[in-house]
């Protein structure tokens, strides 16, 4: 009932939002298989991945701390064959310089001026 009520929660505030609703989900490799199947169905038997709603799903996961019995890998190789639109970005370690240019540009401040923030 849960993942039932979840779904058309979403469903609802997606369809009369005229802003996108996103989910975002971090460290998604420590969710047990209940927390998967939630997002699973939200996704994907819940109809948003086949309705015209405006939402979208960010999930974040640690590559290298799950294995193939993890729920979260389990549910990724089971997503590949399903009808959803979905796109894996891969992001390394970034450098300091890397680091103190993203964090200039979100804050809108010269790189010189967030370096300390950066070195955090």
């Amino acid at each position: 009932r849960l993942q039932y009520l979840l779904c058309r929660f979403v469903e609802v505030i997606s369809n009369s939002s005229a802003a996108p609703v996103t989910l975002f989900l971090d460290d998604l490799q420590w969710a047990d298989s209940a927390s998967i199947e939630a997002v699973n169905q939200l996704l994907l038997t819940g109809g948003l991945a086949t309705q015209n709603t405006s939402f979208f799903f960010l999930g974040c996961y640690r590559e290298g701390e799950t294995d193939n019995l993890n729920p979260l890998w389990t549910s990724l190789c089971n997503n590949n064959l399903v009808n959803a639109r979905s796109t894996e970005v891969k992001l390394d370690c970034m450098d300091e310089h890397t680091l103190n240019r993203m964090v200039s540009e979100t804050l809108c401040l010269s790189p010189r001026l967030t370096r300390t923030l950066s070195n955090v």
